[in-house]
C-alpha cells in the first residue's frame, strides 16, 4: 500500500439547517464569556498570593550548610546547595537498561503507525447554503502514543496494532544533598534530560536489537513497517542541586505559607536563594500573562460566537456574510480589550488596593497637570496677543 492515500467527503447544508448551529453558538459563547471573567479575576488573586508568598519567602529563607541537620530550623524555609548522591542506579527492568548516578530515567517508545489528518474547505452559496468538502489523508508516521485506527473515517486498510510498550519515567528515591533527603516533588521539577549513553555489551530484550543508541523491533529501520517500535533513553544526571524548601526532620518538604501557597524550588547547579526566588517570580509573572491572554481569548471567542445569528442571517448573501464576519470580529475586539482591562483593574482594586489606588491617583494627577499646563500655556498665549 502507498505511504499516503486520501478520500473526500462532501456535505451540503441549506440555510435552515444551519440555524441550530447559530443557536448553539450563542449558548457556548455566553458560557465562554462568563468563564472569561472568572479566569481573569481568579488569575489576579492567584498572582497576588504567589508574589506575596515569594516576597515573604525571600525575606525569611535561611541558607544552611548541607553537611548537617540543625534541629533549630525545624519547619523553617531553608536554602541549600550541594552535590546529590543517589542510593543506586535507576533501572528500566522491562528493557534491561540502567543509568548510574542518575536522578531521572526516561524511556520514549514510538511506533510506526497510520495517522489520519483532515482538511476542510467550505464554499458559500446564495440563499444561505454551504458546501463543506472534507479530505481525509492517511500517512505512516512515528508516533509516541498509540493512534486508535478504529476511529478513522476510513479504518479499512489503515489498521494499527496494539501498542504493548509505552513511554515511562523512573525517578530516584532517597536521593540526598549532604545530610538532607530530597522529596520526590523536587526531583520531578528537573527536566534537563540528556541522551543515555549505551555500551555495546548492554543486552537487548527479546525481539529487539540495538541500532545506535536506540532499541529497534522490526525488519529494517531504513524501511519501517506499521507496528515497528523504536525505544530511546535519556537521563537527568545527579550533579549539584539547589533547593529551597521546608526542613521536616532531615527531609526537604514543601513549605506552605499562611495564604496556602506552596514554596518548593529546585534547580540544577549552585544558585543563591535570591536568584532562585527571582526566577520563581519570573515564572509566576509569565504564568500570569499567559492566563490573562487566555481570559482575553475566551472573552473574544465568546463574543464572536454570540454573534452567530447575525452570521446566519447574513449568509443569504455570501459577500454580506463576509462583511458581517469582519465587522463582528472588530466589534468583539473593541469590547473584549476594554472589558479585559476593566476586569483586571477591578481585581486589582480587590486584591491590590494600594497599588491600584496609587495608579488611579497617579493617572488623575497626570491628567490634572497636563490640563493645567495646557490651560496655562493657552492663557499665556492670549496675554501675549
Amino acid at each position: 500500500m502507498a505511504d499516503d492515500d486520501s478520500f473526500t467527503v462532501t456535505q451540503h447544508r441549506n440555510w435552515f439547517s444551519r440555524m441550530g448551529d447559530s443557536i448553539a453558538g450563542v449558548i457556548v459563547g455566553l458560557l465562554l464569556f462568563a468563564v472569561s471573567f472568572v479566569v481573569l479575576f481568579w488569575n489576579e488573586s492567584r498572582a497576588v498570593d504567589a508574589i506575596t508568598a515569594l516576597d515573604l519567602g525571600a525575606k525569611t529563607v535561611v541558607s544552611v550548610s548541607a553537611d548537617r541537620v540543625d534541629p533549630a530550623n525545624q519547619g523553617r524555609l531553608i536554602h541549600l546547595s550541594g552535590p546529590v548522591t543517589v542510593p543506586a542506579a535507576l533501572e528500566d527492568k522491562q528493557f534491561r537498561v540502567s543509568a548510574a548516578n542518575a536522578l531521572r530515567l526516561s524511556r520514549q517508545v514510538e511506533m510506526y503507525q497510520w495517522v489520519e489528518t483532515e482538511e476542510q474547505k467550505t464554499e458559500k452559496s446564495v440563499g444561505g447554503g454551504e458546501t463543506t468538502t472534507t479530505t481525509y489523508r492517511y500517512s505512516r508516521q512515528w508516533r509516541e502514543g498509540a493512534v486508535e485506527s478504529s476511529r478513522f473515517k476510513r479504518p479499512e486498510g489503515h489498521h494499527n496494532p496494539a501498542m504493548h510498550h509505552t513511554s515511562r519515567r523512573i525517578d530516584v528515591q532517597g536521593a540526598k544533598i549532604g545530610a538532607f533527603t530530597l522529596d520526590h516533588s523536587q526531583i520531578t521539577q528537573l527536566d534537563a534530560f540528556e541522551p543515555l549513553p549505551v555500551t555495546g555489551d548492554t543486552p537487548a530484550p527479546q525481539g529487539f536489537r540495538w541500532v545506535g543508541e536506540q532499541l529497534y523491533r522490526g525488519t529494517s529501520p531504513q524501511d519501517p513497517q506499521v507496528g515497528d517500535l523504536r525505544v530511546s533513553f535519556s537521563m537527568v544526571p545527579a550533579t549539584s542541586l539547589s533547593v529551597v524548601a521546608a526542613q521536616s526532620g532531615s527531609t526537604l518538604a514543601e513549605y506552605t505559607t499562611t495564604q496556602g501557597y506552596g514554596i518548593n524550588l529546585s534547580a540544577i547547579g549552585t544558585h543563591t536563594a535570591a536568584a532562585m526566588f527571582t526566577q520563581a517570580k519570573r515564572d509566576e509573572a509569565t504564568l500570569t500573562w499567559i492566563l490573562r491572554g487566555a481570559g482575553f481569548l475566551l472573552m473574544l471567542f465568546g463574543l464572536m460566537l454570540m454573534s452567530s445569528p447575525l452570521h446566519w442571517l447574513a449568509s443569504l448573501l455570501p459577500l454580506l456574510e463576509s462583511l458581517v464576519s469582519a465587522a463582528t470580529f472588530v466589534m468583539a475586539l473593541a469590547v473584549a480589550i476594554p472589558l479585559t482591562l476593566v476586569t483586571i483593574a477591578l481585581a486589582w482594586l480587590t486584591y491590590r488596593p494600594l497599588l491600584a489606588g496609587g495608579l488611579i491617583l497617579g493617572g488623575l494627577a497626570a491628567a490634572f497637570i497636563i490640563k493645567r499646563m495646557t490651560g496655562t500655556s493657552g492663557s499665556t498665549n492670549l496675554e501675549r496677543k
